[in-house]
C-alpha cells in the first residue's frame, strides 16, 4: 500500500534542480531514475515537436540550441518591456517574446510558453522522480528562491509549482534554507553568513541561529552574478585564443558555441581539483574542406585572473550587507557555502582572508538548500519545530510622477509586516482614477527598479489608507481602505506604465557608447548572458 502524500523540498536552480525529503527527521536528496542527485533545469522541443525535460533536453543543446531553454530562472517573473529583458532579449539563443500578460515568455517550435510554464515542466519532472523513489503521491512542496528575488519572481515560482500539480506550502529564501540545513536541531547560538554563489545568482544573508530560531539580520545579492558568468570568461578566452591562432571567429556558429560552452563549464569544474587542463574540441570548424581542431590550455592561475573581478564583486556585496546593518566581520562565527561556484578554490581562499576563518566544510553546497527546504516542509505542521524570522531583500514602494521611487517598506525590514500610507491624488486632476505603480528595487529611480504592477482605484479614494502587507513568504498583498474595512486589490501588470516607458526611453537614448560599456561592466547584465545564450 502506497504511503500517504508527502511534502518535499525543491531547490529550483538556474543550472540544476534537486528534490529532497525527510524521514525520521533526517533529510536526504532524492536520486533521479539514472542515479544522479541533480535534474538539469533544461526544457526543449525536438524537431519532431516532442517536449524534453532534464538530461534529455540538455543532450540536444548542441544540435538544437534555438529550441532548448536553460537559465530561465534569470528571467522568470520579469516584464517583457522591462529594462533588463529589453537589454538581454537579443542575446538568447531561443526567442524571447511577450506573453499574454506582458511578461517575458519563450517560443519553442512555434508555441509560446510562459516562464512559469517552463519551470513547471522541470518541477513536474522533479515530482515524478520523488514519487517513483518514495513509492507514493507527492502533493505538497516547499520551493526555494534566491533571497534577492522580487515579488513578481516569487509569485511566478509559486505559479510554476501550481502548474506542476503541487500545492506550494511555502516559498523560502535559499540562504535561509541552507542555514536551516546547517543548524537544525544542533542547539547552536551563532551568527552565520551564508555565501550563496549558484549558477545564475549570488545571495548573501547573515542569520542569528539560536536553537531552532533562524533570524535573518541582513540580506542582499545580485540576480545576474553566478557560475555562468565565470563560464563566459572562459568562453571569451577560448574564442580569442582560437581567433588569434586561426583568424576564425567561432562566436557566430551556434553549434560550435554550444560545444565551447559545455567544454568551458567542464574545464572550470576540473580546475577545482587540478591545476591545469586543456580544452580540446576536434573538428570545431573547417577551412577549404579540411577540419580544424580547437586546443586551448588553461591553468587555474589563468582562470583566477580571468574571474578575479567577479569574485571581488561577491565580497563587495558581502561588505555592503554587513555595513548596512552595522555587523562587524569579526562577529561572524561561521561562513556557510552554497552553490556549485562556491567550490572554486579562489572563492574559498578569499573567504578565509576576508573573514579570518575558513568556510564551514560540513554542509554540502549543492544539496543544502533542498535539504533545508525539506526540513522546513516537514516542520510546518509541528508547533514550534522551526521559527524563521526573515527579512525583505529589496525596498517596495511606488512611482512618483517625476520618475522617482518612494519607498514604503525598507530593505532588511522584518517580515511578515504591514506598512501603511495615504493614497495620493491623481497626477491628472481630470482623471477618474488613481493609478499607483508599484516597484521593487534599491534605486531612487523607477527605471532601475522592477515593476510589480498597478493599483487602479477611483479618484474619490484619494487620501484613503493603503496597506502594503508582506507575508512570511515575502509576497506582497495590497489592501485599500473602504467603509466595510480593508479590501485586497489585484495588481494589474498587462502594460508597462507610461512613467516607466518614458524613463527607459530616456535612459537608453542618452547613453554614450562609453556609458553603455560602463553600465555593462557594472551590472553584468549583458556580459553575463551574451555568451551564454548565443551572442
Amino acid at each position: 500500500m502506497a504511503d500517504s502524500p508527502r511534502i518535499v523540498g525543491i531547490d529550483l536552480g538556474t543550472t540544476n534542480t534537486l528534490v529532497a525529503t525527510v524521514k525520521n527527521r533526517v533529510p536526504r536528496v532524492v536520486p533521479t531514475d539514472k542515479g544522479s542527485l541533480i535534474l538539469p533545469s533544461v526544457v526543449a522541443r525536438t524537431l519532431k515537436g516532442d517536449l524534453l525535460v532534464g538530461g534529455a533536453a540538455k543532450d540536444q543543446m548542441v544540435t538544437n540550441p534555438k529550441s532548448t531553454v536553460y537559465g530561465a530562472k534569470r528571467l522568470i517573473g520579469r516584464q517583457f518591456d522591462s529594462k533588463v529583458v529589453q537589454e538581454l532579449k537579443n542575446y538568447f539563443s531561443y526567442p524571447i517574446v511577450a506573453g499574454k500578460e506582458g511578461e517575458a515568455a519563450v517560443e519553442l517550435g512555434g508555441t509560446v510558453y510562459s516562464l512559469p510554464e517552463v519551470s513547471s515542466f522541470v518541477l513536474a519532472q522533479a515530482k515524478v522522480i520523488a514519487e517513483q523513489f518514495l513509492g507514493g503521491p507527492i502533493a505538497e512542496a516547499v520551493i526555494s528562491v534566491p533571497a534577492y528575488y522580487n515579488d513578481n519572481q516569487r509569485q511566478a515560482v509559486k505559479e510554476a509549482g501550481k502548474l506542476a500539480g503541487l500545492t506550494v506550502k511555502r516559498i523560502v529564501n535559499e540562504p535561509t534554507a541552507a542555514a536551516l540545513a546547517y543548524g537544525f536541531n544542533r542547539g547552536l547560538d551563532q551568527k552565520i553568513l551564508v555565501y550563496d554563489l549558484g549558477g545564475g545568482t549570488f545571495d548573501v544573508s547573515v542569520l542569528q541561529v539560536t536553537g531552532n530560531v533562524f533570524e535573518v539580520l541582513a540580506t542582499g545579492g545580485d540576480t545576474f552574478l553566478g557560475g555562468v558568468d565565470f563560464d563566459n570568461r572562459i568562453i571569451d578566452y577560448v574564442l580569442e585564443s582560437f581567433r588569434k591562432e586561426t583568424k576564425i571567429d567561432l562566436s557566430q556558429l551556434p553549434i560550435a558555441m554550444q560545444r565551447i560552452k559545455n567544454a568551458a563549464e567542464a574545464a572550470k569544474i576540473d580546475l577545482t581539483l587540478i591545476p591545469n587542463v586543456v580544452i580540446e574540441l576536434p573538428f570545431i570548424d573547417e577551412r577549404k574542406g579540411k577540419p580544424i581542431d580547437l586546443r586551448v590550455p588553461l591553468s587555474r592561475e589563468q582562470l583566477n585572473a580571468l574571474t578575479a573581478d567577479l569574485v571581488d564583486r561577491t565580497f563587495a556585496i558581502c561588505d555592503e550587507v554587513l555595513t548596512e546593518q552595522g555587523i562587524a566581520r569579526s562577529s561572524i562565527d561561521e561562513v556557510i557555502l552554497v552553490g556549485g561556484q562556491s567550490r572554486m578554490p579562489l572563492v574559498q581562499q578569499r573567504i578565509t582572508q576576508h573573514f579570518g576563518r575558513p568556510p564551514r566544510k560540513g554542509v554540502h553546497p549543492d544539496e543544502c538548500v533542498a535539504l533545508g527546504a525539506a526540513l522546513l516542509g516537514d516542520s510546518l505542521d509541528q508547533i514550534d519545530a522551526v521559527t524563521l524570522l526573515d527579512a525583505l531583500s529589496m525596498p517596495i514602494g511606488y512611482a512618483l510622477p517625476t520618475g522617482r521611487f518612494r519607498k514604503i517598506v525598507e530593505k532588511n525590514h522584518r517580515i511578515p509586516t504591514t506598512k501603511s500610507f495615504r493614497l495620493p491624488a491623481p497626477s491628472d486632476p481630470s482623471s477618474p482614477f488613481i493609478e499607483l505603480e508599484i516597484f521593487q528595487g534599491d534605486s531612487e529611480l523607477v527605471v532601475d527598479n522592477e515593476y510589480l504592477g498597478t493599483v487602479k482605484v477611483p479618484a474619490a479614494a484619494a487620501g484613503k489608507r493603503v496597506d502594503f502587507k508582506l507575508d512570511e513568504e515575502c509576497l506582497l498583498h495590497v489592501l485599500v481602505e473602504e467603509v466595510q474595512g480593508p479590501r485586497e486589490v489585484e495588481l494589474a501588470t498587462r502594460d508597462t506604465p507610461a512613467v516607466l516607458k518614458k524613463a527607459i526611453a530616456e535612459e537608453l537614448a542618452k547613453r554614450t557608447p562609453r556609458e553603455e560599456k560602463a553600465a555593462e561592466a557594472k551590472g553584468g547584465l549583458i556580459s553575463s548572458l551574451k555568451r551564454m545564450f548565443g551572442g
